[in-house]
């Protein structure tokens, strides 16, 4: 187990290495096994980088917000855990006394050889802001998520696994801090292996009590560390940011801008130097809200950071951004942001853990409450999976009739507003759904993990095919869910009214009535572009009602 000690510095000489009075950050890493000092381990205070010199010393001057100083984890190392907590520790946890010189040393236990082939569990937004919703954090997401990955890695897959939540981990509730670091703790696997849980900060985790951005991630950093940090694992480099920047508080909740600030920036740019051969490894990048809508814009400041963070990602071999946020799922592919080795940089959005804020197993367009896993191998994001919770791996798509009509007087299931895929429809308060006419007499597939490059979907009958289903060309509601939501659910707010241009798919049923179809079946082709591995999801039936639909309220 890896050890970290911290005591004041009196001696001008460490390991060899001469200390400068100048620098009031200083300490050795060094390897668990030889006893020696590491040689070239990037050391941050999260503004300024430094690196190890050949004694395995550090020595730097802190910025003035120093809160921590703490080491990228070389990928021949071991994650070290809290003794504790079992998460990640990789930072000092003693004050920082600006006034003196501050000795963190750091021990690394390592492996026998680097991960080559290893797992990512992405975890987007938990938001709990009750007791109830943490109690169906950990009696729902957190028990499938172990059996799961238990299961898997008894066969031999999803092996060497890390896991990194994508922010709101709570729900501007800083009562739940203390519950949700302890339902995080200790997550093992049936293996008896522990599961290193990484977080990312979120906008909603930013105490809105405090005056400004900085003091605002206090209590987080006091409980889960850096807000921003990196760490290696076999030819990839994983970073986690946070691109949140509050604005105006009215004590119970931010205002807030997505964004990175220009020391952020500096900070990026310095971690991404010190990465050795970045045309042949992978990077990943973790922060909570999307780049998706910001990359192409003009304006702000902000903006043209991340402009400039997602055009720092092209010099590698392939380019991952992990997000939460959205309480959707959205694979986007920034074709204008191309790496080294020939991939656009690719955007995974994930759907929240929470769904729609713990109110049914559903996130705001469908797709269930869930996780995302990744395998990855080399430099190359081998396969992914989006696990929805206490669903089977192979759930991933639903199927309509582009002719039902759902509520109204004559709908099924009934409810007081009328819907339908052609038309979409206005519940409460005058919101609007959106359909698309050309829906009529068509099959109607929502694949939510589907994206426009590397997916193919068809229809067969009788097992020959009949033909490819074409995205639709617009925004759209699951016009099934949103009734659920007004109608089941009785939601008034045009948040639960969310359209999305991503997951569907229709095309022309024979004699234009998917219901008088028979031995039908819509397959789903995903082909990942690194890989090339080829992933078929099938689905033989209509999704006529609510039918799995969990109204927890």
């Amino acid at each position: 187990m890896s050890l970290m000690f911290t005591c004041a510095a009196n001696a001008m000489k460490l390991n060899g290495t001469r200390i400068s009075k100048n620098n009031n950050l200083y300490g050795l890493v060094k390897d668990s096994r030889t006893g020696k000092g590491i040689a070239g381990v990037p050391v941050t205070d999260g503004y300024t980088f430094t690196v190890t010199d050949k004694n395995g010393v550090y020595q730097f001057t802190a910025d003035e917000k120093c809160r921590n100083v703490y080491y990228t984890l070389p990928a021949e190392y071991k994650a070290a855990l809290n003794p504790q907590s079992k998460l990640p520790l990789f930072y000092s946890t003693t004050p920082i006394d600006l006034n003196k010189q501050n000795r963190n040393d750091f021990v690394l236990d390592p492996l026998d050889a680097p991960e080559m082939d290893f797992t990512l569990v992405m975890i987007g937004d938990p938001q709990c802001k009750t007791d109830s919703d943490v109690h169906r954090f950990e009696t729902e997401t957190l028990p499938d998520l172990k059996r799961f990955m238990s299961e898997s890695q008894a066969k031999g897959k999803y092996l060497n696994a890390y896991a990194v939540t994508l922010g709101d981990l709570t729900f501007d509730n800083t009562v739940q801090w203390g519950p949700m670091h302890k339902a995080l703790s200790g997550f093992s696997l049936d293996s008896g292996e522990y599961l290193p849980i990484y977080n990312c900060i979120g906008n909603h985790d930013h105490d809105a009590s405090c005056q400004d951005d900085y003091s605002a991630t206090q209590k987080y950093v006091d409980l889960f560390g850096p807000t921003d940090y990196s760490f290696n694992r076999g030819d990839v480099h994983i970073i986690v940011m946070d691109d949140v920047i509050c604005t105006a508080t009215d004590g119970k909740h931010w205002k807030y801008d997505d964004g990175i600030t220009d020391k952020q920036l500096e900070w990026l740019k310095s971690d991404l130097e010190l990465v050795q051969d970045k045309a042949g490894k992978m990077v990943v990048l973790c922060t909570h809200i999307q780049f998706r809508h910001s990359v192409d814009k003009n304006g702000t400041k902000q903006i043209k950071n991340m402009i400039e963070a997602i055009s720092c990602l092209t010099e590698f071999h392939e380019a991952h951004l992990m997000i939460g946020h959205t309480h959707y799922a959205q694979n986007y592919i920034h074709h204008d942001y191309v790496t080294k080795g020939g991939f656009p940089v690719y955007e995974h959005i994930h759907g929240a853990a929470c769904g729609a804020w713990w109110t049914c197993n559903m996130n705001l367009a469908g797709e269930p409450n869930g996780y995302s896993v990744y395998e990855v191998s080399g430099n190359t994001m081998k396969n992914w999976l989006a696990k929805g919770t206490n669903e089977s791996p192979d759930f991933q798509m639903r199927v309509y009739d582009g002719n039902q009509i759902y509520g109204g007087t004559d709908g099924k299931p009934t409810g007081k507003y009328e819907y339908s895929w052609t038309s979409g429809g206005v519940g409460p308060k005058k919101i609007k759904a959106e359909g698309f006419q050309g829906l009529k007499g068509c099959f109607v597939a929502s694949v939510w993990n589907s994206d426009e490059d590397n997916w193919k979907v068809e229809l067969f009958q009788d097992g020959k095919k009949i033909g490819d289903l074409k995205r639709v060309p617009s925004k759209i509601n699951d016009i099934c869910v949103v009734s659920f939501f007004y109608n089941e659910l009785e939601r008034k707010t045009a948040t639960w009214a969310r359209n999305t241009p991503q997951y569907y798919w229709y095309i022309e049923a024979p004699g234009g009535d998917p219901t008088r179809v028979q031995n039908w079946e819509i397959r789903a082709t995903q082909t990942i572009p690194g890989s090339g591995e080829v992933n078929e999801y099938k689905c033989s039936t209509l999704q006529t009602d609510y039918s799995g639909f969990r109204n927890v309220e």
